[in-house]
């Protein structure tokens, strides 16, 4: 994986092929997170280095107080030497698995690592290297040799008979081979942690422990609405605007749910449901800590325009506020670039949407999403909670062989 990572960083333009040549230093067993050590010590800016990570989709880039913010039961849960030996920080439990800093997010082996050591799923994002390796110190304050929190410290201390000596000549940033080679927007997004990590941090722990999963149809999960903008709210012609669904047509579109052989049958009649409270609809799929379109309806929108959706979990948008949350969102789309690839795949058109989770027990497998609805949400509430009774009832029938 280091390998891996390193050639990315060379063809990113962060880092020099002697650099790269070098990283190892020799040793060609180090970890990930130590080449990543290495590579900094050399020169590589550590805040170009997250930059990068957050362009694959591990982010947001994390302060200083959030990882001085760590859950204390989860990180006792993770011995000290594979903390300092992964260079990863556990933070905080989350309903896609437990937030963790790591030096390389890529790094699949160490992913696997913590979440045996962890009991469960792991999603990986970043921090300056400096701020995580101190974070990682005062959580697990070593009995050997510590790491230096200073990389840059270890690079001038190296003997220069000791090591092959890396390229010390340190990047600026701003030039072509740094950060600005990447999305110009990254430099926001990897500036400022996510307020939406942090009010997930925040919660209680009776908030917490509530099962997310809505005990009744006729209760509605609670709603993050947006304020009130100064832009008018969309008007859509009478002739398109269609009547206020009856609850007969609701109880016809369940019944049709329940009786799905597939899970394709299941998200098609879904969307479908969906179109006679919104103009639009479609259903993301939660994998690897991925929203995956699945498929959709209705005006704008194509299958494979929604198919082709891939947005990661960790990126800051209204998505990643649900998956945190756990409850569902009615506003206006959000303005990150995770947003912007939301609303084009429902073409453009929309300036409001109803993301509602689809929970299989108090596991979140995905959200329906409802494109300009024309009311309230209860009525895609309840196809939603349908949706997670019929791929749990799909999931039984498998596992028994009905």
């Amino acid at each position: 994986m280091a390998g891996t990572l390193v050639e990315q960083l060379v063809d990113a333009g962060l880092v020099t092929e002697a650099q790269a040549q070098a990283s190892d230093a020799g040793q060609p067993g180090l970890s990930s997170g130590q080449v990543v050590q290495n590579l900094v010590a050399a020169g590589l800016d550590e805040r170009a280095l997250a930059g990068f990570f957050v362009s694959l989709g591990f982010g947001p880039m994390l302060q200083s107080q959030e990882l001085a913010r760590a859950d204390g039961n989860l990180v006792r849960r993770l011995p000290g030497v594979d903390a300092h030996d992964l260079c990863a920080m556990p933070l905080r439990p989350s309903p896609a698995g437990a937030i963790v800093a790591m030096a390389d997010p890529t790094d699949q082996r160490a992913v696997a690592r913590l979440s045996e050591a962890l009991g469960g799923s792991i999603l990986p994002t970043v921090a300056k290297l400096s701020d995580l390796l101190a974070s990682i110190d005062r959580a697990y304050p070593p009995e050997r040799p510590a790491f230096v929190t200073d990389p840059l410290a270890l690079g001038r201390s190296r003997p220069s008979s000791g090591v092959v000596p890396l390229v010390q000549a340190k990047h600026e940033i701003g030039t072509d081979r740094t950060l600005s080679a990447l999305d110009p927007s990254l430099s926001d997004l990897a500036s400022t942690a996510s307020p939406v990590w942090d009010r997930a941090w925040k919660r209680s722990t009776t908030e917490r422990e509530v099962s997310l999963t809505p005990e009744s149809s006729h209760v509605p999960l609670p709603i993050v609405s947006r304020p009130p903008t100064a832009r008018p709210s969309p008007v859509h012609p009478a002739t398109v605007q269609p009547p206020r669904m009856s609850d007969s047509a609701i109880d016809a579109h369940l019944a049709e749910l329940g009786h799905a052989t597939s899970r394709d049958d299941v998200v098609r009649i879904a969307c479908r449901a969906c179109l006679a409270a919104a103009r639009g609809a479609a259903f993301l799929a939660l994998r690897k800590g991925v929203f995956r379109g699945w498929d959709g309806a209705g005006e704008d929108v194509t299958s494979a325009g929604i198919r082709s959706l891939w947005v990661p979990a960790s990126n800051p948008s209204i998505l990643n506020e649900v998956l945190h949350s756990g409850r569902v969102f009615q506003g206006a789309y959000g303005q990150t670039a995770a947003d912007h690839l939301f609303r084009a795949a429902f073409g453009s058109q929309g300036r409001d949407v109803v993301i509602v989770p689809v929970m299989i027990g108090s596991r979140m497998v995905g959200v329906l999403c409802a494109n300009d609805p024309w009311g309230d949400t209860s009525a895609i509430e309840r196809v939603a909670e349908a949706v997670g009774h019929a791929f749990e009832r799909l999931i039984v029938s498998k596992k028994s062989g009905g």
